[in-house]
């Protein structure tokens, strides 16, 4: 019995994160920036108020996403790129196709309709 309950929480945590990252795998556009957050929507919410560069990610299967650059010419377009979550730390990695990291952020809340993060550096 003493085996049996490290062995359930392993499989609880595995599973939450497993749900979490197929939760995560949408497009999600900026919506709003407070003082020490970022609260990130569905792409297409009607909340989303328009704006003329709203940071957007698009989480995929196997890692792989799209984010939205701004270019000189003021022209938005995607980019592909990759994505790490790692659960235990809610600590979510999107980097170009050559590595270098776009944006960290630490997840602070998080619902099928709102993504709440922290920006880290």
């Amino acid at each position: 019995m003493k085996n049996i309950i490290p062995l359930l929480l392993i499989l609880f945590l595995f599973a939450c994160s497993k749900e979490e990252k197929a939760a995560l795998k949408k497009c999600w556009s900026l919506a709003e920036r407070g003082e020490d957050f970022q609260l990130f929507y569905p792409c297409g919410d009607e909340r989303i108020a328009p704006s003329r560069f709203n940071p957007t990610y698009k989480f995929l299967d196997n890692n792989k996403c799209e984010y939205l650059e701004l270019s000189l010419s003021d022209a938005h377009s995607f980019k592909e790129g990759i994505y790490e979550y790692n659960s235990e730390t809610s600590i979510l990695t999107v980097k170009s196709k050559k590595g270098d990291q776009i944006a960290k952020f630490r997840i602070l809340n998080f619902s099928t309709n709102e993504l709440k993060v922290q920006k880290l550096e």
